[in-house]
């Protein structure tokens, strides 16, 4: 069977224990120290609260808060995303069993937490997972839309095609003609025969 995933037996301070890591500023170190003075969890379950973070990836192996430590400390839907994120990791034998998990009732989650990690119905272990999960899945949210989304670079609109055709554009023109002084019609005819030929018709 499957080894059993992260559960403090008082998972009925998780809300209240997340509430705090939000107000507090972030430690150097998540330790016990820092629950008992800091948070203000002075009672012996409490002191399970660092490597129960640690497993779930809140802090590392050296007890520092990690960057969804930090993020989740945002609060709002970004808190809500990241605790999902962090349930989803954490808990992947009861995800594998049920892919919604998050949506079982108690009767159904104990069913399926029973299976999966072969506990005793007697089994102190199988109420405190089955509380822990549940608490936590009470601080996610595993259908919220991204908080932050990626601005959109609008594309340059493409220039216009040039029309078809070129306008045209309505020019006029003047001849001024300097007739030599003559009476031979014949010099006239070549004249405006030339005219015609080589500027009206253009």
């Amino acid at each position: 069977m499957a080894e059993n995933p992260p559960y403090v037996m008082a998972y009925g301070k998780l809300s209240s224990l997340f509430a705090k890591i939000i107000e507090a500023s972030p430690p150097p170190k998540f330790n016990r120290d820092f629950v008992n003075t800091v948070l203000g969890f002075k009672s012996s379950s409490d002191q399970a609260y660092p490597p129960f973070l640690k497993r779930l990836g809140f802090i590392d192996d050296a007890n520092v808060p990690t960057q969804d430590y930090k993020d989740y400390r945002e609060g709002g839907t970004l808190a809500k995303t990241i605790m999902a994120k962090r349930i989803r990791a954490s808990y992947p034998t009861i995800f594998q069993a049920k892919e919604y998990a998050w949506r079982l009732n108690k009767q159904e989650l104990t069913a399926t937490v029973k299976r999966v990690h072969g506990l005793a119905d007697e089994s102190q272990a199988l109420e405190a997972i089955v509380g822990t999960f549940s608490a936590l899945c009470g601080l996610a949210d595993f259908e919220a839309e991204p908080t932050k989304k990626e601005a959109k670079v609008k594309e340059p609109e493409e220039p216009k095609e040039a029309a078809s055709s070129p306008a045209r554009l309505g020019l006029s023109y003047t001849v001024v003609l300097n007739l030599p002084a003559t009476t031979d019609i014949e010099v006239f005819n070549a004249i405006f025969k030339s005219l015609k030929e080589n500027i009206l018709n253009e």
